[in-house]
């Protein structure tokens, strides 16, 4: 391959890399940055509301013809509905990953339009909502009272009013919740007063729809033939609690009228008396934010965080705003070590590539390259459409060495020219690239395809092998271009020739030079004296232990910093002197020498040779269906989460005084910087006073120990709140790692009961099933909040009754729900706002069951009659919510996995429990990241894996025109995959010893295992390739195929440990992780150290004696042709281990 053109026109070389590098710089800086790709579901939700109702009523009535309706909508995965005795529907659907979120909106809106006739007239009126949202939340903040001087519905309307219109402006925004109420005019009624008057809720209503309207009167003088024309106004609707008041109810005989202030009471109070919410103890109003599909969570979140951030500005004395969730807080964390890392890795890599070249002038080439390629790879990830994320920047991280690795083949193939005697840098420039470029072009070909056939993949786990993969092959692609272009030219600018023979203006320079080169060497050789290079070693590898602890950080350490700069000083410096050079590449020979000789140990071995790689399958497979599996790790995002469900019937007092001792017991939490506690409402629960949320905010990660990471968190505020909360069930957890899916990071089952049986039986299945899996040892705690023994009564009704008196039901029902359920009966505007106005019995009236003598019902004849004359009352239990998962009754259950296991092992135990447990027509279905989890199969997995193989095998075989000699390549793999598997194992056995549990954590093979494993198919094959590659030239020089083997090992020694052990100390920084992103970040670097050490190892013994047996092979089949019988400069290590053999 000719590649002169770049060497002879430096130039030219250098302004590809420097547009490289500013298209790079430009794609960086317009690139959206998020934590993951956008990998959730799109999701539609609808919402009604159908006041006074219970559950199963709105059930019935409301949930099921919407259900029937949108079941089935274009492109549906499933659908999710819950309904409550507040009266609230909520139905979710969820589409395939892909689907427009936007025609799924549409879809849905007209799948409910063709339900809006089967709907309960008091529905209708509210209206039912369809929005596209993610079901996760974005963003929860608190309008918070720091000085106590404000009441309550002040604070909620003050955040209707003046925050919640600006926050859902914000593109992205896709709903906003306050949990609190709007205001409303409540009417609350007198019975007593109203069956004097022979009176019924909904008189009450009639009159306000009378009198509380807006109307268009008209206008005078309209075509008058007059000078003016006026318009006609009506007050129209009233606005303040005086004016409702005076609303004319009837005309009583004596000629007075009756109005509305007679017969109750008015105020402007909250629409419903639900929620209760305190940041840090003060009062507060909580609002939740949600992602609208197909948007950008961190650009939206920033502009949230911007808005919030103006309005604090003008909030009224006392009042203050509190984010309580926020997902860049994690995600800028996250981004910052990763790019803390990257750097570490650089110079990591800098000084292991310095030592192995020993000349500044060689390790600029590859450090030049690295960066060029990486920031050129920005520019095409912005073409693509891919975001800056934690994925492609760990692809970067793992890039390095493959980057440097084409650059060291350059330098390496220069070097080896001048040693054969070249005078002229550019020549043996140019010859070594006429050598090198093809090669180059096929390994880079091989490394590519490896991760094509990621990008195939559907789900979650293709989204994530996708970003990925296409990241690391782009950087591959600008790696090899560089290596064609830049680094040669490099090499021929800045490499000098070997030897002592110069030209006249060169040894004039050198004379003009001489004196600071005698100062040098003397300095040099006088910190040889006083640096042993054994204690240059010593010295590096402390100064690698320090990076790795993050002991340069001198805002943390300041007096250790110092000592390590010192220490890394006084290596970099004992590396620059003759006598470490010397005494390395001593100790390299020596190494060289005996590899060549156990190389031919091996080859002489061979049936040893094929027995461990035959044992290194063997065990890869097991370890592939032993290790524990997992789709993303569990992280500390700074922020907990806090579940708190008391006994059915608690009313709102009691459950706001418990709520008030678990705030003081996380409060004295060392590590908690804010708590939000809201009231009535459950992250995983239904709503009402049994429920209640909390959200945990963490002091920033540098402020926290090792000892105060949110596991341990959880942990101790969970066994303190065993002890301390006696009367309510209390649970921490972490939110989910991927938005968009559930509340939670725990697994969550839907169970399901198809048999359409009695909820009693359902729940009593449920618990059994519940109580079998916290007896496995995989699963932490199973649990559910659903609860079938809420106190109720059962209305009956005596039609009888009712027909002698001429009063039909629904006179009844009506009159019982506008005095106990209350009725949505008119509008007024406010604040530039339509509020509601209420009507509902007084507090006193309604609050037991003897209130019911106290309630009369109007017959046909204008008589009252006591209500409880038709009517009877028996106390039930049922549960205040019931939900559906797929048109079945379900009964949600989140699983916790135990400590030292995984998501998979839990998955894998649920399974077995339910198929032992569950009776016929009882099972469940995955909702949340575990269903992509079980969905993204080991067989999936395989297939990919399976497919790698097979691309980088045809393109070998094509490249070697030999179906044969590719396998000395694939088969040197596995040792290198069993790698990842062996030290991944190992580093969760760590993590199950009890004393480091909450520090390390557990390792699975999950998504960071199985990118670093796609990667290093392609770093092993390239290591392997180029030994072959080498062995395969020798034999056409006419060696034999056991020397050319010997021979070929021999000459890549170098490069392959240079690369190598660049990579694996630097990604040392990732496996030995703490702090943010720990998790992840640990098992990334555990699997690529892991798999790149073991099968560097086995590789470079194991890969000549496989050349040898399948070059044998091949010649038998096809005879090769000799390309040059010169081999001279070889007889010498051809003696040598003829010797050996004998």
């Amino acid at each position: 391959m000719k590649l002169d053109k770049f060497i002879n026109r430096p130039v030219l070389s250098t302004v590809i890399s420097i547009l490289m590098v500013i298209l790079g710089i430009i794609g960086l800086a317009t690139l959206p940055v998020t934590q993951y790709p956008d990998i959730a579901p799109p999701t539609v939700s609808v919402r009604a509301a159908y006041t006074g109702a219970n559950a199963q009523t709105v059930l019935n009535s409301v949930i099921a013809p919407l259900e029937d309706q949108i079941n089935g909508v274009e492109n549906m995965m499933y659908i999710t509905s819950t309904a409550s005795n507040t009266g609230s529907a909520d139905i979710s659907v969820y589409f395939n990953q892909g689907t427009d979120p936007d025609m799924a909106a549409v879809n849905v809106q007209n799948r409910v339009s063709m339900a809006q006739g089967l709907l309960p007239a008091e529905v209708t009126k509210v209206g039912v909502t369809t929005q596209k949202r993610q079901t996760s939340m974005l963003m929860v903040f608190s309008l918070y009272d720091k000085e106590d001087k404000y009441n309550i519905e002040f604070i909620e309307n003050y955040a209707n009013i003046n925050l919640i219109p600006e926050i859902k402006r914000v593109n992205g925004v896709g709903d906003a919740n306050v949990l609190g109420q709007d205001y409303s005019m409540r009417i609350w009624l007198k019975p007593d007063i109203m069956a004097q008057y022979k009176l019924v809720p909904n008189d009450i209503a009639a009159a306000l729809s009378e009198q509380n309207i807006e109307a268009a009167p008209g206008q005078f003088g309209e075509r008058g033939n007059q000078s003016f024309q006026y318009t006609i106004r009506y007050k129209g609707r009233l606005q303040k609690p005086g004016e409702f008041a005076d609303i004319v109810i009837k005309a009583l005989p004596d000629g007075e009228v009756l109005r509305l202030g007679d017969i109750a009471d008015l105020e402007l109070g909250r629409l419903a008396y639900t929620f209760n919410n305190t940041v840090n103890g003060h009062k507060a109003v909580s609002c939740i934010v949600y992602q609208m599909a197909g948007t950008n969570a961190t650009q939206t979140i920033s502009d949230l965080e911007k808005v919030l951030a103006n309005a604090e500005k003008a909030l009224p004395e006392g009042l203050g705003i509190n984010i309580a969730q926020n997902a860049n807080d994690f995600l800028f964390a996250s981004i910052h070590e990763v790019i803390k890392t990257l750097i570490e890795a650089f110079i990591l890599v800098f000084i292991v590539v310095y030592i192995f070249l020993q000349d500044m002038r060689s390790t600029l080439i590859p450090a030049i390259a690295i960066p060029v390629a990486l920031v050129g790879t920005f520019f095409v990830l912005k073409l693509i459409g891919f975001s800056l994320n934690l994925l492609t920047l760990s692809a970067m991280v793992l890039a390095i060495a493959i980057v440097v690795d084409d650059a060291i083949v350059v330098v390496e193939g220069v070097h080896a020219k001048l040693d054969q005697g070249y005078k002229s840098v550019k020549q043996a420039s140019i010859d070594a690239m006429n050598e090198l470029g093809g090669a180059i072009v096929s390994i880079t070909l091989v490394m590519m395809s490896v991760f094509i056939p990621v990008s195939f993949m559907e789900g979650t786990a293709g989204t994530f092998y996708r970003q990925f993969g296409l990241t690391m092959a782009i950087s591959i692609g600008f790696s090899a271009l560089n290596a064609l272009t830049l680094s040669p030219a490099l090499c021929a600018i800045l490499l000098k020739p070997h030897g002592d023979e110069t030209s006249l203006k060169e040894r004039v320079g050198t004379a003009m030079k001489a004196s600071r080169t005698i100062l040098l060497r003397r300095y040099t050789d006088a910190i040889g004296k006083l640096l042993h290079p054994s204690i240059t070693l010593i010295f590096t590898f402390i100064a690698i232990i320090g990076m790795i602890s993050g002991m340069f950080s001198f805002s943390e350490h300041p007096v250790l910093c110092v000592i390590f700069v010192i220490i890394s000083v006084l290596a970099l410096l004992g590396m620059t002197t003759d006598k470490f050079k010397k005494a390395f590449n001593s100790t390299y020979e020596s190494i060289l020498n005996r590899y060549k000789k156990n190389v031919l140990f091996f080859i002489q071995k061979s049936v040893l040779s094929f027995g461990l790689v035959v044992a290194a399958i063997a065990l890869l497979i097991f370890f592939m269906n032993t290790t524990p599996t997992g789709m993303v790790p569990n992280e500390d995002t700074g922020t907990i989460m806090g579940a708190v469900t008391l006994p059915p019937g608690t009313s709102q007092e009691r459950a706001t005084e418990v709520l008030n001792k678990v705030d003081s017991l996380i409060a004295a939490e060392p590590a908690v910087q804010s708590r939000t506690v809201i009231s009535g409402f459950g992250f995983i629960g239904g709503t009402g006073p049994s429920y209640g949320s909390i959200i945990i905010k963490l002091k920033n990660w540098e402020e926290r120990s090792l000892m105060q990471n949110s596991d341990i968190v959880v942990g101790s505020l969970f066994m303190r709140a065993q002890k301390i909360i006696k009367d309510a069930q209390v649970l921490f957890f972490a939110p989910p790692m991927i938005p968009g899916y559930s509340a939670s990071s725990d697994i969550e089952l839907n169970m399901q009961d198809k048999t359409g049986g009695d909820l009693g039986r359902f729940f009593n299945v449920i618990t059994d099933y519940i109580s079998a899996l916290n007896a496995r040892p995989e699963i932490s705690r199973a649990q559910t909040t659903f609860n079938p023994s809420f106190p109720q009564y059962m209305l009956d009704i005596d039609a009888a009754a009712c027909k002698k008196a001429g009063i039909s039901p629904s006179d009844i029902l009506s009159t019982m729900q506008g005095y106990y359920g209350g009725l949505y009966a008119s509008n007024f505007n406010s604040f530039g706002k339509m509020y509601r106005v209420m009507i509902q019995a007084e507090p006193d009236a309604t609050k037991n069951m003897e209130t019911l003598n106290s309630i009369k019902v109007r017959g046909s004849s204008g008589e009252m009659a006591p209500i409880s004359q038709f009517v009877s009352m028996k106390k039930v239990y049922g549960p205040d919510v019931i939900s559906r998962f797929n048109l079945y009754t379900s009964i949600k259950v989140m699983v916790a996995p135990a400590s030292g296991y995984t998501s998979g092992q839990a998955l894998q135990a649920i399974a077995e429990v339910a198929q032992q447990n569950l009776p016929a027509g009882f099972g469940y279905e995955l909702g949340g990241m575990a269903r992509e989890e079980a969905e993204t199969s080991s067989g999936t997995t395989a297939i990919i894996f399976v497919l790698c193989f097979v691309f980088v095998y045809l393109l070998l075989s094509a490249q070697y025109e030999s179906y044969i000699l590719p396998l000395a390549v694939l088969l040197s793999i596995p040792f290198g995959l069993l790698g990842s598997f062996l030290f991944v194992n190992g580093m969760g056995s760590l993590g199950s010893i009890p004393a480091l549990k909450m520090i390390l954590g557990t390792m699975s093979n999950d998504i960071y295992m199985q990118i670093a494993l796609i990667m290093l198919m392609g770093l092993l094959a390239k290591n392997a390739i180029l030994i072959v590659e080498f062995a395969l030239d020798r034999r056409r020089m006419g060696m034999s195929i056991s020397w050319a083997a010997v021979l070929g090992a021999g000459a890549r020694l170098r490069p392959i440990l240079m690369t190598s052990l660049a990579m694996i100390i630097g990604l040392l920084p990732l496996m030995f992780a703490f702090g943010v992103g720990a998790h992840g970040n640990r098992t990334l670097g555990a699997s690529a150290i892991g798999g790149m050490l073991i099968g560097m190892i086995f590789q470079i013994f194991i890969v000549p004696v496989l050349f040898v047996a399948f070059q044998y092979l091949q010649e038998k089949i096809k005879p090769l042709e000799w390309d040059d019988l010169d081999n001279s400069d070889m007889n010498s290590e051809i003696e040598q281990y003829t010797q050996t053999k004998e």
